[in-house]
């Protein structure tokens, strides 16, 4: 289980608390411990915690390489270097931050003694994998701004509001606010560290002010941006589907037009002076793409929403939380198979054929000049 999982480990106090109604029938030999107050959950299975780490290691290497060509594609390609992409890189760097961070994971999870490191660097690790889960929320709903902007919105409103000054605060936002959130455990609210019950770098649920942490937490990180993914989208729909309606009841008028009676042969000409406002199908291609991007971050993250509202699921949140380490990975592969611009750079560069990349960047350029 990833430190990208740190906060959210953070309301599992909500279910280990009641030791006593620890009853699983589906429980792995090895994972629960007797106590004084019942039966409480351990992650001991030192074999599943073995398959777990080996899974993360994957995950971190595909998510490497894909998140690093999503970078590259972005720098070879002038196509690619959009207001748009600027929240697409931020989000990779995000992801690539995941996977770096993985190492000190498995480390934690193959470790027999616990955290074999001094503990202010498991504590480091939590804070960032923190940082860039909420980093990557906060990067989608800024995407999803920008795609409504852009989709309803004039080309003079959108550029107005997406200048490179902009674009810069909205991007240092992203890093910052989840930065200061993720500092309150520093400062006596909550704890940063490992956490014995599920061998990992989390929140220490044994702090006393952990669930004040995390509802704070979960308040200021999560609500706002989910909020304005689903709104921005919807109305995105609504806009494209009323656009579409139009277009065809233009379309049924022109033809109209062309064959009523020539005693109106003004009408035909006006419908073709006046066409309607042109709607890149283009556009709407990579706004379905990102809201892919929207999707895969839901369901990797709701299971383990889903297992904290079922108890008693200590044993199912470990997994819950490796699945939240896929996404991760998955946004270079919804981008290399659905995104128009960077399915097509992604081919060339896979086939290393960069003199066919699209509209190639200057440093493109100087590099094939060399070779």
């Amino acid at each position: 289980m990833s430190t990208m999982t740190s906060t959210l480990l953070g309301t599992m106090n909500v279910n280990s608390t009641n030791d006593n109604a620890v009853t699983l029938n589906m429980t792995t030999a090895g994972m629960l411990e007797t106590t004084s107050h019942g039966r409480t959950f351990r992650f001991e299975d030192y074999t599943q915690r073995a398959i777990m780490a080996t899974i993360i290691c994957l995950v971190a290497v595909v998510g490497s390489v894909g998140n690093v060509m999503v970078l590259l594609a972005v720098i070879l390609s002038r196509k690619l270097q959009t207001r748009t992409n600027v929240f697409v890189v931020n989000l990779a760097v995000a992801d690539l931050v995941t996977c770096f961070s993985a190492p000190f994971t498995v480390v934690a999870l193959l470790s027999k003694v616990g955290w074999p490191m001094p503990e202010i660097v498991c504590s480091i690790m939590a804070a960032i994998g923190f940082t860039s889960l909420s980093c990557s929320i906060m990067n989608l709903a800024a995407i999803a701004i920008n795609r409504y902007v852009l989709i309803t919105k004039t080309t003079a409103t959108y550029r107005s509001i997406y200048t490179p000054k902009k674009i810069t605060v909205m991007v240092v936002f992203t890093w910052v606010y989840p930065a200061l959130v993720c500092c309150l455990p520093f400062l006596g609210v909550g704890k940063w560290g490992y956490s014995d019950k599920y061998k990992t770098c989390t929140q220490d649920t044994s702090h006393e002010t952990s669930d004040f942490f995390s509802l704070i937490g979960s308040v200021l990180i999560y609500p706002v941006p989910l909020i304005i993914l689903s709104v921005c989208y919807f109305k995105i729909y609504r806009h494209v589907t009323s656009h579409m309606r139009k277009m065809m009841g233009k379309s049924k008028d022109v033809e109209m037009a062309d064959t009523s009676n020539s005693s109106h042969p003004e009408t035909s000409s006006q419908l073709h002076k006046n066409p309607p406002a042109s709607f890149s199908k283009r556009q709407v291609e990579i706004t379905k793409n990102l809201f892919y991007v929207f999707c895969a971050f839901v369901a990797c993250l709701a299971p383990f929403f889903i297992a904290l509202t079922i108890p008693p699921s200590d044993p199912v949140i470990p997994w819950t939380g490796l699945i939240i380490i896929f996404n991760s990975a998955i946004n270079p592969i919804i981008y290399g198979a659905k995104h128009p611009h960077f399915k097509e750079v992604f081919r060339h560069m896979l086939r290393c054929r960069y003199h066919m990349v699209p509209e190639p960047s200057g440093c493109l350029r100087k590099i094939r000049s060399k070779y």
